[in-house]
């Protein structure tokens, strides 16, 4: 049996950084391109889905997608202001942080952290019953930790531990300094790693 070289296989590509196709479609729309909004908007929902359901954590879907449309419209009405010194990824999820934020002050905190069952979280096809137990259990217990933080630490957590944006960035998503980031992350990490090895795991 010939073995392959392994140095001889192509390296998996790169993900690209959509940042500048967003760029370019805002200024398309700035120039008076009529198709060019649309475009933008098209290429934002899944990062806009993504961050709003992430920072405001699980509901029922009809919710959810009324955020993200008032998320998407608020952008919408925003573009026209939007200033190039910062990333257009960094002006969007600044609008979906204040959309959700906005929606909290009039809804029970409790209503946010209903116990959905949602399809996606768990594995399907040939996984085995004992995994896919393990593994909604281990779903269970990392949501019931994540319901420990307050809205502007969980905020915190998501943009900076699982969208990866650099401090700088969250706090401006925020609007907030770096320093108040950083307290809100210690907040939020102390929270977690008190939940249990389930999570940590």
């Amino acid at each position: 049996m010939q073995l392959v070289d392994r140095r001889q296989r192509p390296a998996a590509p790169a993900s690209a950084d959509p940042e500048p196709q967003l760029l370019a479609l805002v200024e398309r729309h700035r120039s008076g391109d009529p198709a060019a909004l649309n475009a933008l908007m098209t290429a934002l929902y899944p990062s806009i889905y993504r961050i709003v359901y992430r920072i405001a954590g699980p509901r029922d879907r009809d919710q959810h997608e009324d955020l993200v449309q008032a998320s998407l419209e608020q952008v919408c009405r925003s573009i026209d202001a939007f200033e190039v010194r910062s990333r257009v990824s960094t002006f969007v999820f600044g609008i979906c942080h204040r959309v959700v934020a906005r929606s909290r002050r009039y809804d029970r905190v409790r209503t946010w952290f209903r116990r959905d069952a949602e399809e996606a979280t768990l594995p399907q096809g040939s996984a085995a019953p004992d995994d896919l137990i393990d593994r909604g259990r281990a779903v269970a217990s990392a949501r019931a930790a994540l319901d420990r933080l307050d809205g502007e630490e969980r905020a915190a957590f998501v943009l900076h531990e699982v969208e990866d944006l650099p401090l700088e960035d969250v706090a401006a998503v925020l609007r907030c300094s770096t320093r108040t980031v950083k307290r809100r992350l210690r907040a939020a990490r102390g929270k977690l790693l008190s939940a249990g090895p389930e999570v940590r795991s």
